[in-house]
């Protein structure tokens, strides 16, 4: 009788730890998708940013407009320097602060027609969590 006795002291014991085990790794899981989830939505953001820039940068493109420090910009393909940093105008959306890169100039010859090709990068930084998105795009026109 008292064997039994620890038995079903010792089988409700392991089966107590087991289900705290299984509750603390649920818990675990819920914790860790939150901080995903508000991670993903964060990025999402500067992700939003970033391409509304691109469209800023667009908009000069096709109204022939884009400078850089008021002069013509002089593509940098490696290193952003301030000789290729386009004038937006809006340096800020929200939270974010935006920069834009020429990064290339080429002309293009397709179908008898000839077409510009600008490459460009686009940063949205947020400076009080160092929340980051880089949008790289070429854009044609002719």
């Amino acid at each position: 009788m008292k064997n039994e006795r620890g038995m079903a002291l010792l089988t409700t014991l392991i089966l107590g730890f087991i289900a705290l085990a299984f509750i603390g790794a649920l818990l675990y899981m819920l914790t860790t998708g939150t901080k995903m989830s508000g991670t993903t939505g964060k990025y999402t953001t500067a992700l939003d940013a970033a391409k509304g820039g691109a469209d800023l940068v667009i908009t000069k493109i096709i109204n022939s407009d884009v400078k850089c420090g008021g002069n013509t910009c002089t593509p940098c393909p490696d290193t952003p320097t301030n000789e290729c940093k386009i004038d937006l105008q809006i340096n800020k959306l929200g939270n974010y602060d935006l920069e834009a890169y020429l990064i290339g100039v080429d002309t293009a010859v397709y179908g008898g027609s000839n077409y510009y090709l600008y490459a460009v990068r686009v940063i949205a930084t947020n400076p009080q969590n160092q929340e980051k998105a880089e949008v790289e795009f070429v854009y044609k026109i002719e």
